[in-house]
């Protein structure tokens, strides 16, 4: 895309994690797309130090740091965000609603610790994006488009991992809520990502089970998610829907998986 020759005419996108991993991605593929992107962080930005100064020098990135489990922080972000829309005589054309908050269930933990654990999940995961869909809608252009991250655990429950699950799929039923309330204006979807990229600590044996569980039986990389976000945000008649980008996982036989051992 070309960059248009007035502030306000340049596409414009709010990504929250946007540090690292699908977040960073993100950024960096709407940036040479030519949009301006507003880039929210908590702890780790690595975007490299000179491609942030040489898309600032453009008007182009902006990245601000807060912790989204703190309300007082998600207020300054909010004030952060609209004060650089405002700078730049602009509107947002998409918010991502990426960032996420993993705290595996521990049957050692205690009463508080699983407390404290499942009350930052439902803050990040829920909390926040509700605070910053709704903060910010009156600063979208007609026919915008937020687009939440869940999980395939949004609709598979895991035992060892239910308070994630749960907040996963609160942020999950959020979204399709805000399509309704949002609506005709705000256009809100879902994005169910599955075995996207493997962390470094996922040995070949946890990915050869993963993979086994999926379709197309491969790791899908970054790129399958920009996709969906690409057609999400473009699809102008697509609001309240999920897109699972899962290489068939969800829709793979578990009873085969169980019984053909």
């Amino acid at each position: 895309m070309t960059l248009a020759s007035s502030n306000s005419s340049i596409p414009t996108i709010f990504v929250t994690g946007a540090g690292r991993r699908i977040g960073l991605n993100i950024v960096q593929h709407y940036l040479t797309q030519g949009w301006r992107v507003i880039a929210h962080y908590h702890r780790q930005n690595d975007l490299p130090v000179l491609e942030q100064q040489a898309f600032m020098a453009q008007g182009l990135y902006f990245a601000v740091q807060a912790d989204l489990a703190q309300l007082t922080e998600v207020e300054s972000l909010l004030a952060r965000v609209s004060e650089i829309l405002s700078q730049q005589e602009s509107q947002l054309d998409a918010i991502v609603h990426n960032a996420s908050c993993f705290h595996a269930d521990n049957s050692d933990d205690t009463l508080s610790q699983r407390w404290q654990h499942l009350e930052a999940m439902t803050r990040v995961h829920i909390a926040a994006p509700q605070a910053l869909s709704l903060g910010l809608a009156a600063q979208m252009r007609p026919s915008g488009s937020i687009i939440a991250m869940s999980d395939i655990y949004a609709d598979l429950p895991n035992a060892r991992f239910a308070s994630y699950c749960s907040a996963k799929a609160g942020l999950q039923n959020l979204a399709l809520s805000l399509a309704q309330s949002l609506a005709p204006n705000i256009r809100v979807n879902v994005i169910q990502p599955g075995p996207i990229k493997f962390l470094p600590e996922h040995d070949s044996d946890y990915q050869a089970k993963v993979l086994s569980q999926s379709l197309l039986n491969k790791e899908l990389g970054y790129e399958a998610v920009l996709q969906g976000l690409d057609y999400l945000i473009s699809a102008t008649a697509v609001t309240g829907s999920i897109l699972k980008i899962d290489g068939g996982r969800s829709c793979a036989n578990r009873y085969e998986q169980v019984f053909s051992g």
